[in-house]
C-alpha cells in the first residue's frame, strides 16, 4: 500500500527521487547501504489491516569521544572510546495522526550500534533488524492512540513533511584525549581547598566530555544530509557543607566546540579555585532567618538563569504528548500546554529573537535541526508579547511549520527549542542607576536594603550530591536555589547571606521587571527531555544566551535551613595527604 501524505498517494519512486545535480550527496561511505535499506524496507514492510509507513528516518551517529572525571586533583575515571549507533524513526499513519505524540514508551523510535569499520553488508543487517523492531512497535502503538485518542475537529496533526533536504557539511574532528586528562586533573586540583571555618569540603570535581563527529540523516522524503557534531563542555562543581548541614553548591561550565576554543588553562585554573574560596566564604555567612518580600535585582548568571527558567519554557512550540492511560497510571502529557501567542510575557519594548546559525563557533550553533530542517531566525517576543514560537515539524493549532528549531536526544521526539537566544530590553540602565532605582523602590516596603542574586545553584551541579536526576516542574517556573546572594544598603555596604529560596515564582514574574541593567552572554546546557531535567553533568543540549541585569518589582525569598543530621560525623580526610 503506498504512502500518503496529505490524503495523496505518492508512489516509491516520487519519496525515493533522486537529488538535483547541483545538491551535494554526503560523502560517507554509510549513505549506499542505508539509502538500499531505506528503499527496501519502505517497499516491502507491511502487516495485515496496519497502516502504511509514510516517514521513515535512518540517523546514523558517528563519534569520537573523550571522556573524563577528576576529584581534588585526581582522576577518578577516563574513557576515549569510538561510538556509532543508528537511530530509526517509522511513522505510521498520515501526517494529520499517525503513532507519535502519545504516551508510554514504545514509540516507534529505535536505536542500536553499528559496527565501526564501514561494512556494507553488517549496516543493513542493523538496519534491516532496528527497522522491523520499530515498525512492529509504530503499528502497535498506532493501535493504542487510535483506540484512546479522538481528535478533535482543530486538531493540527501530528507531523510535517517538507521534501527532501541534501547537504554534505561534512564531520568534526577528535581531540586528544591526553590534554583533556590533564585539564581535568588539573582543574580539579585548584578545588582541593583546605577551609578553615569549620565548614566541609565535599566535593571538588570535573567532568569532562569531548565528542567530534556527524550525524548522517536520510529519510523517504529524500533527505541525504550529513552535519558535523562538536562539542568539549567542562563543568566544575564543588559541594561546601556549613557547619549547619547547609548544602551550598557552585559550578562553572566551559562549553565550545573543539579544545583549542577553551581559555587559556590558567584562567580556567584560577576560575576554578576562586569559586571554592568564594563558596567556602559563604558558608560563613548569616542564614536568611525571615520572610523577604520586595525588589529583586538579578545580577550576573542569575540574570540569564531567570530566563533560561522562567522564559524558554514559554516559546517552545511543540505540544505535548497526548496521555496514554495505561496499567501503571497515565503516561505522557506530564505538562499542560502553557505556551501561548499574543500573550505577554515580558514589559512593553522588549523583544527575543533566536538564529541557531548567529554564532557558528558556538557548539549550540547548527544549519539544520535535529529533523533535517534548515533552521531559520525566529523573532518570538516583540513589545513584550510572544508573536512566534520554536517549532518543530509537530504543528500546533496557531503554527503549523517547523522554522527549524528542533532539538533533542537521539531516538526521541525533537521539539522546538532556542539556540542561540537574545532576550533585549527596550532600555538599559547603568549598574548604579539600576540599583538607585532598586534602593527608592524598597524603601517602599519600609527597607534600607535590596536584595541581590548573583548566581543560582545549578540542579546538574546539585544533582552530584545524591546520585539521582534533579526536578524542576516546568509549569511553575520554579527557580533554584540562590547560592550568590546579599543585602544592599542603602549606604553601598552589602551583606551576604545562605540558605535562602524563591517561593511562589509563576511565569508571569517577568512581567514585574520594572528596570533592565547592562547586557551578559553565556551558556548553559539544556535538557534533552524538553524540561528542566538534567541527568549528567556535562550531558544536554548547549545553549548560548544574551540577557540583561533586571530589577523585579516584587518577589518572595523564603528561608531553607540546613539540616544538622547532614553533617558528617567524621571530619574530611586532610588534603594535604592528596597525591
Amino acid at each position: 500500500m503506498s504512502p500518503t501524505m496529505n490524503g495523496v498517494t505518492l508512489g516509491l519512486g516520487l519519496l525515493l527521487a533522486a537529488p538535483a545535480e547541483a545538491q551535494r550527496l554526503p560523502d560517507d561511505p554509510l549513505l549506499q547501504p542505508l539509502v538500499e535499506e531505506l528503499e527496501r524496507s519502505v517497499a516491502e514492510l507491511s502487516l495485515p489491516d496496519a497502516p502504511p509507513v509514510y516517514n521513515l528516518r535512518y540517523k546514523a551517529l558517528t563519534l569520537e569521544q573523550v571522556d573524563a572525571r577528576a576529584s581534588l586533583g585526581t582522576l577518578v575515571k577516563t574513557s576515549a572510546d569510538p561510538l556509532r549507533i543508528l537511530f530509526v524513526e517509522v511513522r505510521v499513519g498520515e501526517p494529520s495522526f499517525d503513532n507519535t505524540g502519545f504516551g508510554g514508551w514504545q514509540n516507534g523510535f529505535q536505536s542500536n550500534p553499528l559496527t565501526l569499520d564501514s561494512s556494507s553488508r553488517a549496516a543493513r543487517n542493523t538496519a534491516w533488524r532496528v527497522t522491523d523492531r520499530a515498525y512492529k512497535e509504530a503499528v502497535e502503538q498506532y493501535a493504542r492512540k487510535a483506540a484512546q485518542f479522538t481528535p478533535p475537529d482543530d486538531y493540527p496533526g501530528d507531523y510535517t513533511l517538507i521534501g527532501a533536504v541534501i547537504d554534505d557539511q561534512g564531520s568534526g574532528g577528535a581531540g586528544e584525549a591526553e590534554p583533556l586528562r590533564d585539564l581535568a586533573r588539573e582543574l580539579s586540583g585548584a578545588m582541593a581547598v583546605t577551609p578553615d571555618n569549620g565548614a566541609t569540603l565535599e566535593l571538588g570535581a570535573v567532568h569532562l566530555g569531548h565528542e567530534g563527529g556527524a550525524i548522517l540523516i536520510l529519510d523517504t522524503e529524500g533527505t541525504r544530509l550529513r552535519y558535523p557534531v562538536e562539542e568539549t563542555t567542562v563543568r566544575a562543581t564543588v559541594h561546601v557543607r556549613a557547619v549547619d548541614g547547609m548544602l551550598l553548591t557552585d559550578q562553572r561550565l566551559w562549553t565550545v566546540r573543539n579544545p583549542s576554543d577553551l581559555p587559556p588553562r590558567e584562567a580556567m585554573v584560577a576560575e576554578a579555585e576562586r569559586m571554592t574560596r568564594d563558596l567556602l566564604a559563604t558558608a560563613e555567612s548569616t542564614p536568611l532567618e525571615e520572610e523577604y518580600v520586595g525588589p529583586v535585582i538579578f545580577e550576573d548568571g542569575a540574570a540569564l538563569d531567570l530566563f533560561r527558567y522562567v522564559l524558554v519554557p514559554q516559546l517552545q512550540g511543540t505540544p505535548p504528548e497526548v496521555p496514554f492511560d495505561s496499567f501503571f497510571g497515565e503516561l505522557g502529557g506530564g505538562r499542560h500546554d502553557a505556551v501561548r501567542l499574543s500573550r505577554r510575557v515580558l514589559p512593553p519594548g522588549w523583544t527575543v529573537t533566536d538564529d541557531p546559525r548567529d554564532n557558528p563557533e558556538h557548539p549550540g550553533s547548527f544549519t539544520y535541526d535535529a529533523e533535517g530542517t534548515p533552521a531559520q531566525a525566529v523573532t518570538a517576543v516583540t513589545d513584550g508579547i510572544v508573536r512566534s514560537l520554536f517549532m518543530s515539524r509537530v504543528p500546533r493549532i496557531d503554527l503549523g511549520e517547523s522554522n527549524g528549531h528542533a532539538r533533542g536526544g537521539l531516538g526521541s521526539r525533537a521539539e522546538g527549542r532556542p539556540a542561540q537566544l537574545e532576550v533585549t530590553p527596550a532600555r538599559h540602565l547603568s549598574p548604579t542607576k539600576l540599583r538607585s532605582k532598586a534602593l527608592r523602590l524598597a524603601s517602599s516596603y519600609g527597607r534600607d536594603y535590596v536584595v541581590v542574586v548573583r548566581r543560582l545553584q545549578d540542579p546538574a551541579a546539585r544533582n552530584l550530591a545524591s546520585g539521582g536526576a534533579s526536578y524542576l516542574d516546568a509549569e511553575r517556573s520554579e527557580l533554584p536555589m540562590p547560592v550568590e546572594i546579599v543585602r544592599r544598603y542603602t549606604d553601598g555596604r552589602e551583606e551576604h547571606l545562605r540558605g535562602a529560596q524563591f517561593a511562589g515564582v509563576q511565569r508571569f514574574v517577568l512581567r514585574d521587571i520594572v528596570a533592565a541593567g547592562e547586557q551578559m552572554e553565556g551558556s548553559f546546557m539544556a535538557s534533552t527531555m524538553g524540561n528542566p531535567w538534567t541527568y549528567g553533568p556535562t550531558e544536554g543540549l548547549p545553549t548560548w544566551i544574551s540577557a540583561p541585569s533586571v530589577l523585579v518589582g516584587e518577589m518572595e525569598l523564603v528561608p531553607s535551613p540546613g539540616d544538622p543530621k547532614t553533617v558528617p560525623l567524621v571530619p574530611p580526610p586532610a588534603l594535604s595527604a592528596a597525591p
